[in-house]
């Protein structure tokens, strides 16, 4: 059973690392790493976990995994200094009532172990898929024909779903309900350590929404860099203006949070998630069309939490190892 995998962030990986007992699978990612927002970004020296934060664990299956000994040294707990912020009000102090974890040493390190010896095709984007007998024939943005497989699994956001399976796919309807929003990310590589009484903020009154230096997190190492994440309100307000504009945007609301005189920035860089929350989602694990054999996984199934990609994920690959095996 030959099974083609569009997009290697963690649903596709959660899925793809479950299927392996019982399928062939292919993966196609169009960047050229895996981990979609689970990211790291490398700007000379400087690194920055510049999409999701962290993940938390509340899933056994993931609990389960997060045990294992190849999983193990690839994550760890994450206890910043944690504190409410706003312009021109007084910081609260937060806490955080459940584990939150990063990958270690950087946030691709834990989908890059779950990528393990998956074949993968990076900076490869499927572009059709065709019916040729009972098999899908998947081509690539060039016509080129990327194989022919059995079952065809998306890991993509919703939109990018309907827009390649389209009416193909019985669950086509159910695709268009999950609605997404986008954020930008602003990397600020810094010179010296900031003078701040803490490592991370939620922002509230602001263009921005959190903020957070991202070498308080484990195993990190120098120089220094602040990861801020706009609101997705204001992201979609702002969603087309040129970067330049965006990132100086954002530089005047950092500084309306945090003394400009503090911060010995080094230089800037700009990263847009458009589609990085799931605003609303269908309610269901994935989305299966058994009698054309397509499927769809995704945050955007389940909610907003990286962990939810991840139950996806090997959700759909539970139901299948079921399915094919007494079929």
């Amino acid at each position: 059973m030959r099974i083609a995998v569009i997009g290697a962030g963690l649903s596709g990986l959660s899925f793809a690392h479950a299927s392996r007992p019982f399928a062939d699978i292919q993966l196609f990612e169009k960047s050229r790493g895996v981990g979609g927002r689970l990211a790291t970004r490398r700007a000379a020296d400087h690194e920055f976990d510049h999409g999701a934060q962290f993940f938390t664990c509340r899933a056994k299956s993931l609990e389960s995994l997060l045990k294992d000994d190849d999983f193990q040294s690839a994550v760890s707990e994450w206890q910043p200094k944690l504190v409410t912020l706003a312009p021109d009000s007084e910081t609260f102090k937060r806490t955080w009532f459940e584990p939150h974890y990063v990958g270690v040493p950087s946030m691709t390190a834990f989908p890059k172990r779950l990528a393990g010896d998956l074949a993968i095709s990076y900076s490869t984007q499927v572009q059709e898929i065709s019916r040729c007998g009972q098999d899908w024939q998947l081509k690539d943005k060039s016509g080129a024909e990327l194989g022919m497989f059995d079952w065809v699994v998306s890991a993509m956001p919703a939109p990018q779903v309907g827009m390649l399976f389209g009416t193909k796919f019985s669950e086509h309807r159910s695709v268009t309900e999950a609605q997404l929003s986008p954020c930008f990310a602003l990397m600020v590589a810094l010179r010296d350590r900031p003078r701040l009484n803490f490592e991370a903020a939620v922002v509230r009154q602001s263009p921005i929404s959190w903020l957070a230096i991202n070498n308080s997190k484990p195993s990190r190492s120098e120089p220094l860099g602040l990861v801020v994440h706009s609101s997705n309100a204001w992201a979609t307000a702002h969603i087309d203006e040129e970067p330049t504009v965006i990132e100086s945007q954002l530089l005047d609301a950092l500084h309306q949070l945090i003394d400009p005189d503090s911060l010995s920035i080094q230089e800037i860089h700009l990263q847009r998630w458009r589609y990085a929350k799931v605003e609303k989602a269908i309610g269901k694990a994935f989305l299966v069309d058994e009698k054309n054999r397509l499927a769809a996984v995704g945050d955007w199934c389940l909610g907003n939490r990286a962990e939810d990609a991840f139950v996806s994920g090997r959700a759909l690959a539970e139901h299948l190892g079921i399915t094919l095996n007494t079929s």
